[in-house]
C-alpha cells in the first residue's frame, strides 16, 4: 500500500477506490494464497489480505518477527470499528501489529468514505477546519484529493488534511467564497516562515522609494530647522518626506533601504512612514509615527508616559493589529489591491519620534518598557539629527548601534 501518492480530482473516485480497498481480496491475492494454501474469506479486505499473506511468507522470507500490541492499541481499533461500522475478527485473531495496522487502515478507509460523501469536496472548494488548540476556524483551498482519502491544499508547504477533521467546504458559487477565499489567502501569509526572503521582483516593485544618498547638510539643516520652529509635527513629516535620507540612515540596510511615506492601512488608519532594510539576514520592516517636536515623553508629575507618548504607541498597535488581518493585502502589488509591502510582519519594529532631549524628560523607563514588550523604540528629534550628522555610510544601521547622549551635550 505504499509507494507514489496517487491524487484525483474527483471525490467520486476516490471513493471508489477506497470502497475496492475494504471489498475482498485482489485476483493477485487469490493467486497467492491458493498457492500458500491460505484461507481467505471472500469479504476479507484488501489490507489485511496482505498482512495474513505476510505472516505466511514471514519465515520463508525471513521477515522481521511480529511486533507484539498493547491494550490501548486494540481498544483504539475496536472503538474506530464501532464508529464506522465495521465488523472484526475476535481480539484473539489480531496477535501482531501488521495485522492490526491492516484493520485500522480498512476503518479509517470506510471513515473517509463517509466524510467525503459527506462533504463532496472538488477542487476549488474552501475547507474549513477547526484548530484543536486555539479552536479557530481554519481555512485552506483544496488543490486535489490523495487516493487515501487525504485532501490536499494550494499554497505549497505540505498543508493537507483528512475528511473527517473538516467542519465543512465552501463551494465557489456561494455567496461567502470570496471571503473565505480572503481568510484563505491571509492565513496562508500569516503561516509564512520567512516572510523577510523575499524576491527580486517584490524589490523591484520598492524602486520609486529607495534610498541611495546619506544625509547631507542642506537635510540636517533644514531638519534643525523645522525642529526649532514647529509647533506640531506636520513641518517635520514634510521635511523627512523631502530627505528621506534621514530615515534611511538610521536603520541597518547594507543591501538596500526603501522608504514610503505616509502608507495607508484601510480605511481609518495613517502610518507617517515605513521603512525597509535588507540585509543578509533578508527584509525588515519599521513602523514610524512622528509626533510633535514640542511634546513631552513623561509626565512632569509621575514620570509615566505622557498621553502624546501613548497615543503614539496605541497607533502602532493600531497599525499591527490591521495588519494580523490583512497581511495577504499588505504584502501583495499594489496592481492587484494590495499595499505593496512585500515582507511585512505584522510584529513589525514601530520607531517613535517625539520631543526634545532634556533631563528632566529623559523617559528612561517608559522607553525600555516599551522596547522589551511592545519593540517600539522612542527617540527625540534632537537624537535624530545627532543621527543623521554621524559620518556613517548608509546601510549602518544608527538604530541598532544607538546615538549616545552625553551629559554634556545641550539641545541645540
Amino acid at each position: 500500500m505504499g509507494g507514489r501518492v496517487v491524487v484525483e480530482n474527483d471525490w467520486r473516485t476516490v471513493v471508489a477506490w477506497l470502497r475496492q480497498l475494504c471489498a475482498g481480496p485482489t485476483p493477485e491475492q487469490r493467486t497467492v494464497a491458493k498457492a500458500l494454501a491460505v484461507q481467505l474469506g471472500a469479504r476479507t479486505p484488501v489490507p489485511v489480505a496482505a498482512a495474513l499473506l505476510r505472516a505466511q511468507l514471514r519465515l520463508p522470507l525471513s521477515l522481521p518477527a511480529p511486533r507484539p500490541i498493547g491494550d490501548a492499541e486494540l481498544d483504539y481499533l475496536q472503538n474506530l470499528a464501532g464508529e464506522v461500522g465495521l465488523r472484526i475478527p475476535g481480539i484473539d485473531a489480531i496477535n501482531d501489529r501488521d495485522t492490526l495496522d491492516a484493520w485500522i487502515m480498512v476503518a479509517r478507509a470506510r471513515q473517509s468514505i463517509a466524510h467525503l460523501r459527506r462533504l463532496k469536496p472538488e477542487v476549488g472548494d474552501v475547507v474549513v477546519t477547526v484548530d484543536r488548540q486555539t479552536t479557530a476556524h481554519r481555512h485552506r483551498q483544496l488543490a486535489s484529493l490523495s487516493r487515501t482519502g487525504r485532501l490536499n491544499f494550494r499554497g505549497g508547504r505540505g498543508g493537507r488534511t483528512w475528511p473527517q477533521f473538516v467542519t465543512r467546504v465552501v463551494k465557489p458559487a456561494s455567496s461567502e467564497y470570496p471571503e473565505v477565499m480572503r481568510l484563505v489567502a491571509e492565513e496562508l501569509a500569516a503561516s509564512d516562515k520567512h516572510p523577510e526572503l523575499v524576491s527580486d521582483s517584490d524589490l523591484r516593485r520598492l524602486a520609486p522609494w529607495k534610498v541611495e544618498r546619506t544625509a547631507g547638510m542642506a537635510a540636517r539643516v533644514t531638519l534643525r530647522d523645522a525642529i526649532m520652529t514647529a509647533a506640531e509635527e506636520r513641518p517635520l513629516q514634510v521635511v523627512l518626506e523631502r530627505h528621506p535620507e534621514m530615515l534611511a540612515q538610521v536603520v541597518s540596510g547594507n543591501h538596500g533601504t526603501w522608504v514610503r511615506p505616509q502608507v495607508q492601512f484601510g480605511n481609518h488608519y495613517m502610518a507617517d512612514f515605513l521603512i525597509a532594510a535588507r540585509t543578509s539576514m533578508g527584509l525588515r520592516w519599521t513602523l514610524v509615527e512622528l509626533e510633535s517636536p514640542t511634546k513631552r515623553l513623561t509626565n512632569a508629575s509621575n514620570g509615566k508616559a505622557s498621553p502624546t507618548l501613548r497615543h503614539a504607541v496605541d497607533q502602532i498597535e493600531d497599525w499591527r493589529a490591521w495588519l494580523t488581518a490583512n497581511l495577504a493585502v499588505a504584502r501583495s502589488p499594489r496592481e492587484e489591491g494590495g499595499l505593496g509591502l512585500p515582507g511585512i510582519t505584522a510584529d513589525a519594529r514601530g520607531l517613535i519620534i517625539i520631543g526634545r532631549e532634556s533631563v528632566e524628560d529623559s523617559g528612561r523607563g517608559p522607553r525600555e518598557l516599551l522596547f522589551t514588550r511592545n519593540r517600539i523604540e522612542v527617540r527625540t528629534y534632537d537624537w535624530l539629527l545627532k543621527a543623521v550628522s554621524e559620518s556613517h555610510p548608509l546601510g549602518w544601521g544608527l538604530l541598532e548601534q544607538e546615538v549616545g547622549w552625553d551629559d554634556e551635550d545641550e539641545p541645540f
